[in-house]
């Protein structure tokens, strides 16, 4: 029997190759999530609409953390998501995510997190 020698599974390569297609379901990267902005800053809130599109990045000082980002690039308020590791790792490999604003009901803004 010709098999594999080695490795048992392959979910340690979830990873695509940047600009590739295709990673499918297994796809680690292929984020899509519907959250809301925690410390939402209250000056650049104020400005958003449903539709805005937020630019996500993750910040390495004073502390690692993902953010959104308007267009003129003002954080308008942090990233948590039961996903921010894979958000991280897939953020610090090359990938690029987006977030539209669904809603902003106060200092509430809700986005949808997806690939850019």
């Amino acid at each position: 029997m010709s098999g594999g020698g080695g490795s048992g599974s392959s979910s340690d390569d979830w990873r695509a190759p940047t600009g590739g297609g295709g990673g499918g379901e297994n796809d680690k990267c292929a984020i899509v999530e519907l959250t809301a902005l925690n410390s939402p800053v209250a000056a650049v809130v104020s400005a958003l609409s449903a539709m805005d599109i937020l630019h996500i990045e993750l910040e390495t000082t004073p502390r690692k953390r993902v953010v959104a980002k308007t267009a003129a690039g003002l954080v308008a308020g942090a990233i948590t998501s039961p996903k921010l590791i894979d958000i991280i790792a897939c953020l610090e490999s090359g990938y690029s995510y987006e977030a539209e604003v669904k809603s902003v009901v106060g200092g509430r803004v809700d986005i949808e997190i997806r690939p850019a």
